[in-house]
Parts: C-alpha cells; sequence; structure tokens
C-alpha cells in the first residue's frame, strides 16, 4: 500500500477540483485491489489510500471467495470491503460451475441497476412492462449477455454449503506443505506463500486457491516434476506492463524488476481439498531432488 500512496504522489497532482490527475492530465478513479491467490490485499491500508486521494476501491476477488481480511475493527470478507467487488465461478475456483459463472457486490443501488442492465444486453430494468410484467427491448446501455443462467446458478447453490470446509481442507493442505518444506531444509532455496495475517497472530484468512512458491530456476524444476508426472502452472508469465494489449502506456522490460522478478519465479504446485498427505510428501521430495 506505501508504494501506490507513494506512486500516486510522484507521478498525480490535485486540479482545483480536488481530483487527481496524472502529468498528461487523465484524472485517476479507482484503486483495483486484486485478491490474487486466495490472500486478500491489505484493505484497511488502501481503503485510508482511497479517501486520502477520493478514489473508489474495487476489489477483484476472482481467486478469493471466502477469505477474509483485518478492516474496521472486525475480520471481514473479500469482496464486501469496496465500492464494488468481483467474484468469478469459473470452473478451477474454489467455488466453481460447470461453465462460466460470476457475480458483482455492490453498494450504490443506481450502478447496480446499471450493472443489471449491462449484463443482459444493455436492457432497463426499470420503465414501461411487458406482458410478463418485465421491460423488453429498451436499451439505454450498452451491454452484452452476461447472465448468469439456471443451470449454473443451480449447480453453484448445490456445492455452496461445502465451501467453508473446502477452505479448512485447503487451508490444512497448505500448513502440511509448509511443514514439510520447513522439515526438508527447503525454505532457504524456495519462498513459501506469505501469510500477513498469521504472522501479525491472528488466524489465517488465506482460501489457497491456488499454492505458489517462489523458486530459483523455475522452469527447470517445473520440467522435473512434470517427468515424475506432478503438474505445475505458473501465475503469470508476464507482467502486465509485458502485455501487448498494454503497450500503449509506454513501459518497456526492465521498467518494473520485481514484478518481472516474480514472474521468472513463480510456480503453483497442486493443492485442492482432497489432496493427500502422502502426495504432497511425494511433491516436497521431488523439490528436495530437484535442489540437492
Amino acid at each position: 500500500p506505501s508504494a501506490i500512496r507513494e506512486c500516486i504522489e510522484k507521478n498525480c497532482q490535485m486540479d482545483s477540483d480536488g481530483a487527481w490527475r496524472t502529468k498528461s492530465g487523465e484524472k485517476i478513479r479507482a484503486i483495483i485491489a486484486v485478491h490474487l491467490f486466495g490472500l486478500c490485499c491489505d484493505m484497511a491500508a488502501l481503503h485510508e489510500i482511497s479517501k486520502r486521494f477520493q478514489l473508489d476501491l474495487i476489489e477483484d476477488a476472482a481467486q478469493a471467495l471466502g477469505a477474509e481480511s483485518p478492516f474496521r475493527g472486525r475480520t471481514t470478507k473479500a469482496g464486501t470491503m469496496g465500492e464494488v467487488g468481483f467474484f468469478s465461478f469459473y470452473p478451477s475456483k474454489n467455488l466453481g460451475a460447470a461453465g462460466d459463472a460470476g457475480m458483482i457486490l455492490c453498494r450504490d443501488e443506481p450502478m447496480a441497476d446499471k450493472l443489471r442492465a449491462i449484463r443482459n444486453h444493455g436492457m432497463s430494468a426499470r420503465g414501461s412492462l411487458g406482458a410478463g410484467g418485465e421491460l423488453r427491448y429498451f436499451h439505454h446501455v450498452i451491454g452484452g449477455n452476461f447472465r448468469l443462467d439456471e443451470i449454473q446458478a443451480a449447480i453453484l447453490s448445490v456445492k455452496l454449503p461445502f465451501l467453508e470446509k473446502w477452505a479448512a481442507d485447503r487451508r490444512a493442505a497448505a500448513d502440511f506443505y509448509r511443514a514439510e518444506f520447513v522439515r526438508a531444509e527447503l525454505t532457504a532455496r524456495i519462498v513459501l506463500p506469505a501469510e500477513p495475517y498469521r504472522d501479525r497472530g491472528l488466524m489465517n484468512h488465506h482460501v489457497y486457491h491456488q499454492y505458489v512458491i517462489r523458486a530459483p530456476m523455475r522452469d527447470a524444476l517445473r520440467e522435473h516434476l512434470g517427468k515424475r508426472e506432478i503438474e505445475t502452472a505458473v501465475y503469470y508469465p508476464l507482467g502486465l506492463h509485458e502485455q501487448e494489449c498494454f503497450a500503449y502506456l509506454g513501459y518497456n522490460k526492465g521498467d518494473f524488476p520485481e514484478t518481472e522478478r516474480a514472474a521468472r519465479e513463480t510456480l503453483a504446485l497442486p493443492i485442492y481439498p482432497e489432496i493427500s498427505r502422502e502426495a504432497q510428501r511425494y511433491v516436497v521430495r521431488a523439490i528436495a531432488d530437484f535442489y540437492s
């Protein structure tokens, strides 16, 4: 959070209306907090920054359904602390549908009305009604088909009661990984997932959508694990400033060295509620063999 504050103060200035603008004159409007891998950002600190600079605070909680963060004196769920919270129910998520699905939480009723319209081809939920009581074919904004269909909703409703148990099982698996890595004396070679709330003496609020380590010689390690039929994944291979779609922003390779180093080192290990302890020991032994 301190880096965000410093970035705004260094690269932006306040205009006569109190809005903060970039040096090119573009108004900055929001902070987007991405709760990556199942761990909440420091929302209390980000909330203070958003108020300081009069910015909206938006939460990308796609990977963090059920995760929690200390906020305003109590433990609060991911996606409920900002003005808007986004969730994904893609099949690979901790609570996954059978196809594409998602949800938005919103505090502002007019914004909620607009979002409901956008999800349904821009058709308004208010106005003259059709025979069935619904407003038909009146488009006051441009939208698309972003509706959650009934089949996906039914599947999610059946799975939802298991979410807390699955999260607890993931945390138990993460605890076991940590203990095994310590036992194998690997913590000097690899960096384990951060647990900042536990480090502050609070309970672990991580839901471990992924169990991501940072490892030197990541690509060679991944190849080594693959030969032992251990599936891994890389989240993510490029920083945003290296993506072609953001080339217009003018950033170059080397502008964000820590981002680029993380992209070279991060590796997601197998984790899911049903993973066996023997399977986890096998993963840790394979990593120990690589670095021995």
